[in-house]
């Protein structure tokens, strides 16, 4: 289980083009957060038990329990210790307009991941 997991949070959303129906339009979602790799360490050849395998984005707009997963992205290359401002961008997505409530996650190598709760961000959509 992941015992920690983000220091600080802030999730940014930004339109990058229109989509077709009036109320669901294409952005691109940037997530950017900090995490200690101190307390468990990213995976690598050496490490694969009790590791971060990836981060998670969801939309828990509905509950935790209806999440939506929106994006997976990678450990950061060399990832140790404190580290400050792990960024990702997704590609470009529908989204629905109105308010969203957006959570990242650690995830470890047998599927587990930290509490969706941990950081979390209302954005709202255009």
């Amino acid at each position: 289980m992941v015992k920690t997991f983000i220091l600080a949070c802030a999730i940014l959303a930004a339109a990058v083009a229109d989509g077709c129906h009036p109320n669901v339009h294409t952005h691109s979602i940037t997530v950017k957060f900090d995490y200690d790799f101190e307390v468990n360490p990213a995976c690598n050849p050496k490490v694969t038990k009790d590791c971060v395998r990836q981060f998670n984005l969801y939309d828990i707009s509905r509950g935790a329990a209806k999440r939506t997963k929106l994006a997976s992205f990678p450990v950061p290359v060399g990832a140790s210790g404190v580290m400050k401002g792990i960024t990702f961008t997704t590609p470009p997505m529908p989204l629905g307009a109105g308010n969203h409530v957006l959570a990242v996650t650690a995830q470890m190598p047998g599927g587990q991941e930290s509490d969706v709760s941990k950081c979390i961000t209302s954005v709202q959509s255009p």
